[in-house]
């Protein structure tokens, strides 16, 4: 599916199959009243504690972007920091 895809459907959380940690996702930005925000975040937690990034503090604008049709929905473990005072995601809606 695309990311446009994911947003019309609402699904939270998305990723690409070949990406290595099976536990990264990309964190969409859905919002209240069926809107969504600008930036979705960016959830790998092996990598960016390795290179020292908070999870989430990396972000993809996902506004006019030549979106791939690969990403599929993210059913794992949801990151403790989702819920970081700095990630836009503490103020995103759940289905």
């Amino acid at each position: 599916m695309t990311i446009q895809e994911a947003l019309t459907k609402r699904i939270p959380r998305i990723r690409k199959p070949i990406w290595a940690n099976p536990a990264s996702y990309l964190r969409l930005p859905l919002l209240v009243h069926n809107q969504c925000g600008p930036w979705a975040e960016l959830y790998d937690e092996i990598v960016q504690k390795f290179l020292e990034i908070r999870p989430g503090s990396q972000r993809r604008f996902i506004g006019l972007v030549n979106d791939s049709q690969d990403w599929e929905e993210y059913t794992g473990a949801i990151s403790e920091f989702e819920k970081h005072p700095d990630n836009y995601s503490k103020g995103y809606e759940e289905r």
